[in-house]
């Protein structure tokens, strides 16, 4: 009796799904999009004290392997295709008293109402993974220890959606929007439009004794962590080394994601597929 509930219960934990390394072989990607490619090399991530937060304390050098990382925010055009395919449970549609995959003109806007376990499953699906903390931030950074993704000047409606009241689909802009905002390696909306899930638990000390090559975060946590600032954001919230946290279960219509993987030494992104 005894080993038949230890059987059940290992049956009913969850189970994070983990998408294919490189070194696993190639993966096959159900939703190709176009994808950026991030050197491997160090980059400074943080800020130093009279420059930002304290959980964005210390600045330091850190070095990540190679990955690639999805140049748009997921829209809800693919996010349709994804709950098509698996009948996943769809998002609230924020706009109006129906289904969500009845409104229009919202394709190419970002999908929001997810969560982390939803940004995740996608990510699975689609053979990606979301990116880790310290992958988004060199994503939007660069090598150059800039402020914001464009650089080190404020943020201006040419390159960032923030600071911005509810409007319905008019508080959005289109994932391939706002070129001007774009990240050293050409990724956009990095700052405003929507939060973004990533892969870390967040721990405000974590900077201080996570390991100087590919920091993955906490063992575990409560929060998850949030990149990038919303529509609603303010200036200090779309810096590249802002920290938002939040539930796992947590789904706002400012919180959407983006996917990343990995790739081996040599490899690069293809976006010759993607659609």
């Amino acid at each position: 009796m005894k080993m038949w509930c230890l059987i059940i219960i290992a049956l009913t934990l969850p189970v994070t799904p983990r998408a294919a390394t490189a070194a696993e072989g190639p993966m096959i990607e159900k939703d190709p999009v176009e994808m950026m490619t991030i050197p491997a090399g160090p980059f400074i991530r943080g800020s130093a004290p009279e420059e930002g937060r304290l959980d964005e304390q210390p600045r330091r050098k850190i070095y990540l392997n190679g990955f690639a990382i999805d140049k748009y925010e997921v829209s809800n055009a693919h996010y349709m295709k994804f709950l098509d395919e698996t009948l996943h449970k769809p998002p609230m549609n924020v706009f109006a008293e129906r289904p969500f995959n009845k409104e229009e003109a919202i394709a190419e806007l970002p999908v929001v109402q997810v969560t982390w376990h939803d940004a995740v499953d996608y990510c699975f699906w689609a053979g990606k993974r979301l990116p880790t903390e310290a992958e988004w931030e060199k994503a939007a950074r660069g090598n150059d220890g800039r402020l914001y993704p464009w650089g080190d000047e404020g943020p201006t409606p040419q390159k960032a959606n923030f600071e911005r009241d509810w409007e319905e689909k008019k508080t959005f802009v289109e994932v391939t929007a706002l070129p001007e905002g774009q990240s050293p390696y050409g990724l956009r909306n990095l700052a405003g439009n929507v939060r973004e899930w990533v892969q870390d638990w967040y721990d405000s000390e974590y900077y201080a004794s996570a390991p100087d090559k590919n920091p993955n975060g906490p063992e575990t946590g409560i929060l998850k962590v949030l990149r990038g600032g919303s529509w609603k954001s303010f200036d200090s919230d779309l810096r590249v080394t802002s920290r938002g946290k939040g539930g796992f279960a947590l789904k706002t219509h400012g919180i959407g994601f983006r996917c990343a993987r990995d790739i081996g030494p040599g490899q690069t992104a293809s976006p010759n597929n993607a659609q």
